[in-house]
């Protein structure tokens, strides 16, 4: 229902879905922070970027949180510019923060960045995803103008950019989101398309390539050495053994040779084809590492679709709604949607919720640690070690069927490469960045 100004039970019922909205994200940030800073387990890249941006979801929240109270106040108090400024620079703050963590994985998955290096990459991080947005709302403050006013002023929901600034909604928080969220979904496509095109490497090798219970090595040389000796004469000390043998060869033959005057002298070498039979122990080496690899390729593989999914969910709810609501407000000025503002509101209020899921959800073996050791139960040493050192066991694993299969004549040019691509897939790559 559209409408030119909504009723003081309509405002009422806004306000109230902001602050319980707002609740849930509080609760979810408040819990990010705590679990955090209490546990090493929960500190993967990917977190990390999470607790960053955990930080803005907070402040916006305190924004969403006063709701109406700041426009009651009036354009030119305190609170109202307070709140305008916080979300000016929290919200679009929040797109930013998704963008990193997309940069992450190509980081990791391209460029084979490790956790140290991707550390590092955080300066930079804050630089863009508070530095800019916090330079733009300090500017906003102080503008004003005779015909316009005041740009931080009431716009409907809070405190924000007012009504004859509503073009600069677009440029300075719609706009750089929509950026952001073009790039994050570019690279989680890319990331997907080359994590997948190795799973499928890596299962067409696991499930035939070849049969390795018996491998043929087919060797054949053959070197005949024929030398005329007429009427040369040599010691017969000099002459070499009719039954020398080269550094090749297996047997000699001799055609002829005589006491006297040696003619001529024949070396033939060569040998049969052979059949290898690999040590039983290693071909079950062999198999389980295969086997292993593919399992973890598998997992890696699913537990990226989960986080990017959940990456572009989080980011379609939040920030559709709200465009919607913002271009419809371009297209008509003077018309509100209740409809279109209550899911600008919620949607908005929920972005540190949002982030939460997706932190609680790659985390959840950190999760159960947790909460048993809160419990007073532990879980065996060699459980917990194998849940977060993914990377020694897949290292490990990689050594071990690199190893094995130096002793195979048999490989085909690239299946070492395919097998060596598993520490990317489920070991280094997919865990460090997520």
């Amino acid at each position: 229902m559209a409408t030119t100004q909504l009723t003081a039970h309509q405002l009422r019922a806004l306000e109230i879905t902001e602050r319980v909205a707002s609740c849930f994200s509080l609760i979810g940030t408040t819990l990010i922070l705590v679990t955090f800073a209490s546990s090493s387990k929960f500190r993967k890249p990917i977190n990390r970027l999470i607790f960053y941006a955990s930080w803005g979801n907070t402040l916006c929240n305190v924004a969403t949180m006063i709701s109406e109270s700041g426009i009651r106040a009036g354009q030119g108090s305190h609170l109202c510019q307070f709140q305008a400024f916080l979300i000016q620079m929290f919200v679009p703050a929040d797109a930013l923060w998704n963008l990193a963590m997309a940069v992450n994985v190509y980081m990791t998955l391209f460029k084979k960045y490790n956790a140290e290096q991707l550390k590092a990459l955080e300066w930079r991080y804050h630089a863009m995803c508070y530095g800019g947005p916090f330079i733009i709302a300090l500017v906003l403050i102080f503008v004003e103008t005779s015909s316009r006013g005041k740009i931080y002023g009431p716009a409907v929901l809070w405190c924000w950019i007012s009504t004859p600034w509503d073009f600069l909604r677009l440029a300075v928080c719609y706009a750089p989101a929509w950026v952001s969220i073009i790039a994050a979904f570019t690279i989680y496509v890319m990331a997907g398309r080359e994590l997948f095109k190795k799973r499928k490497e890596l299962r067409f090798f696991h499930e035939g390539g070849r049969n390795e219970k018996e491998v043929m090595n087919y060797k054949t040389t053959h070197v005949q050495i024929t030398s005329e000796l007429a009427g040369l004469r040599l010691p017969i000390g000099d002459i070499p053994s009719p039954h020398h043998q080269t550094k090749e060869g297996r047997s000699s033959n001799t055609s002829s040779s005589s006491s006297e005057g040696y003619e001529q002298y024949t070396v033939s070498i060569g040998t049969s084809p052979t059949i290898s039979r690999p040590h039983p122990m290693s071909m079950v080496s062999v198999q389980r590492s295969k086997s292993n690899a593919a399992v973890e390729a598998n997992k890696a593989a699913w537990g990226y679709t989960k986080v990017a999914l959940l990456f572009f969910v989080s980011l379609l709810v939040t920030w559709v709604p709200s465009s919607i609501n913002r271009v419809y407000s371009l297209a008509y000025p003077n018309t509100i949607t209740i409809s279109n503002e209550y899911a600008a509101g919620v949607v908005l209020s929920l972005m540190g919720f949002w982030n939460s899921v997706i932190y609680f959800t790659t985390s959840r073996a950190a999760c159960k640690d947790l909460i048993l050791r809160a419990m007073g139960m532990s879980q065996p040493e060699e459980l917990v070690a194998r849940r977060f050192s993914t990377d020694d066991t897949v290292h490990s694993r990689t050594q071990s069927r690199t190893h094995s299969r130096t002793h195979s004549s048999a490989e085909r040019p690239g299946d070492a490469d395919v097998l060596n691509s598993t520490e990317e897939l489920g070991g280094r790559s997919i865990a460090t960045a997520v």
